[in-house]
């Protein structure tokens, strides 16, 4: 029975028809399946297409050239094609000549018979050596893709067998030890390390193969002088449940072991200047919304978190919630234009009792090196006791001016009120006398600049009578050449008497700098209220100016001091030539 499932082609070089009909008859007897393609000359069997047949017959003894002349023509064409040759007699010489030239086998025409028999093992012996020749060139395809990946690697790669013989290393393990591969292959770790180096190396081995684990473990190694810290990594090699070898790297890991001893050096120094500072330093990254915080952060804030971070929503849940929708305007617009934010919110510092809160400074500022990754650095600075301070000290102000104003008013303004009086009735009496009538409207003048003086000084007019009527006292000063178009939408009930006092003393700041240096013919200014916030928007019709130049100006820094003391945004926006906006936000209470 034949081991052959598919046909067989066979291409027969004979001319002689009685030959050809004898081997057809043997091949079918013998039940092999073949298709015979018969050439009776050597020119024929050249035009031939070889790479369509399997097998190749060829007589010996052919009119003008022998099977010699095409067993050599065949090798010269298709190396691999088997080739029988069929003759009647063979002696020995001929037989080693034929078979050096390439024959495969040959068959005495006298026993045909044996044909198929020959053809099958030939056939046989030609789909072992393919297989065989296949097997070799994925090996060798297999070898050169797997020293193309051992070369990729940076660090140093190797690969030792179950007795601990190096059978394969990459260029940089080759390169670190400057040795050729050809002088580490077949060594074990006491050829090529110093003994204390072997041993260790040895022992990691010996874990590695009976726990049948991955081992990574540092070693320090004099690399030509210099001290060097290895980072190396062992994997167990397996088949059928054995390790029969280990595969491994190596990574030079001076420069970081150096940089993490910087890097500590450095978290304990920043973690110092915290504790002195009331600070936490963080990181935000905007894409994923994370706060990367140090363990001082955590202490001020009194963080009950396990790790590092923190989701910037649950950041911004311990803020006050007045300053809440504050806080995330201004993030969001120095997120959407890459730039720095910088201001100060309430934030509840006691879990358990949110009527414990602690002022905190947070400043904001863009990794400007990658703008693409959006990622940002912070501080966070409690800064409670200061703020505290800052706001006695400005209520003291207003106390002291609200002093200042009473005085001006009860004992200067009422003299000189009294010396109006007595001019006026000397005046009256005396009518042709000038300078009487001077005198007296000098007088009434000094009444005028007293009462804008002690109006200005104070936030009197706000308790005595509203922060509206204030604020139109305040317009009612502004020269004539102005117009003042103004629109309240507040209610003053729900406004704390800081906040009122603040946002009026914002409006004073801003209408004098608008008198002093806008050259404005009209300004807008709108005060709303909703969702807890206080809005005041000022627009005048000025000159403008450079913001970037400006901003650092007495008038607009007051402004920004004092919206900021109230846990608020102010925005200044300006052109030459395009006037000038001026945007509020603050916490109603």
């Amino acid at each position: 029975m034949t081991i052959w499932k598919e046909k067989v082609r066979v291409l027969h070089l004979e001319d002689n028809d009685d030959d050809v009909e004898l081997l057809k008859m043997a091949l079918r007897k013998s039940g092999l399946n073949v298709e015979i393609d018969d050439v009776s000359t050597m020119e024929a069997f050249q035009e031939v297409d070889l790479s369509k047949y399997d097998i190749v017959v060829t007589d010996y003894n052919l009119r003008g050239y022998d099977g010699l002349s095409a067993i050599k023509y065949v090798r010269a064409n298709m190396p691999i094609l088997p080739i029988i040759l069929i003759s009647g007699t063979v002696g020995e010489e001929l037989a080693a000549d034929l078979l050096r030239a390439g024959a495969n086998d040959f068959v005495l025409k006298s026993n045909l018979k044996k044909a198929p028999i020959v053809m099958e093992r030939v056939l046989h012996e030609a789909s072992i050596a393919h297989e065989k020749r296949r097997f070799q060139m994925e090996l060798v395809e297999k070898n050169l893709i797997l020293d193309s990946i051992f070369d990729s690697f940076e660090d140093m790669i190797f690969l030792k067998d179950g007795g601990g013989k190096y059978v394969k290393v990459n260029r940089p393990f080759c390169e670190f030890l400057k040795l050729h591969e050809a002088e580490i292959i077949g060594c074990r770790e006491l050829d090529i390390f110093p003994e204390d180096i072997a041993n260790e190396a040895l022992e990691k081995d010996d874990y590695v193969r009976l726990s049948n684990s991955s081992l990574t473990y540092e070693v320090e190694y004099n690399h030509n002088g210099v001290l060097k810290t290895l980072e190396v990594t062992k994997h167990p090699l397996v088949s059928d449940d054995t390790v029969t070898g280990i595969v491994g790297k190596c990574r030079d890991i001076t420069s970081k072991k150096l940089l993490l001893e910087d890097v500590i050096k450095s978290k304990s120094i920043l973690s110092q200047a915290e504790k002195l500072t009331k600070s936490g330093s963080f990181e935000y990254d905007s894409d994923l919304d994370l706060i990367s915080c140090s363990s001082h952060f955590k202490h001020i804030l009194k963080l009950q978190i396990t790790g590092d971070s923190i989701s910037f929503r649950k950041f911004t849940q311990l803020i006050k919630e007045e300053d809440r929708t504050i806080f995330n305007e201004g993030i969001n617009r120095a997120i959407e234009n890459y730039e720095e934010y910088n201001n100060e919110h309430r934030f509840f510092i006691n879990p358990k009792d949110k009527s414990v809160i602690g002022y905190f400074k947070i400043v904001l500022r863009p990794d400007y090196k990658d703008s693409k990754a959006k990622r940002f650095y912070g501080t966070l600075v409690d800064v409670t006791a200061e703020h505290e301070n800052q706001i006695y000290l400005m209520n003291k102000q207003e106390n002291d001016r609200k002093e200042l104003a009473r005085e001006l008013h009860d004992n200067l303004g009422q003299k000189i009120n009294g010396i109006s009086m007595f001019i006026s009735k000397i005046s009256d009496d005396i009518p042709e006398n000038m300078d009487l009538k001077k005198v007296k409207n000098l007088t009434h003048e000094t009444i005028d600049d007293l009462s804008y003086l002690i109006n200005n000084i104070s936030v009197k007019q706000i308790e005595e009578h509203s922060l509206n009527y204030a604020i139109d006292k305040l317009v009612s000063y502004m020269p004539s050449t102005i117009k003042v178009n103004k629109n309240y939408e507040i209610v003053e009930g729900e406004l704390s008497s800081f906040v009122k006092s603040q946002i009026y003393r914002v409006i004073q700041e801003a209408l004098n700098n608008i008198v002093k240096y806008s050259e404005a013919s009209e300004v807008l200014m709108n005060l709303r209220q909703g969702g807890g916030i206080l809005t005041l928007e000022i627009n005048d019709d000025g000159k403008g100016f450079e913001v970037e130049k400006v901003i650092n100006g007495n008038g607009l820094q007051n402004i920004t001091h004092r919206v900021k003391r109230s846990n608020g945004l102010v925005n200044i926006n300006s052109q030459k030539g395009h006037g000038t906006r001026v945007t509020v936000k603050m916490p109603v209470c």
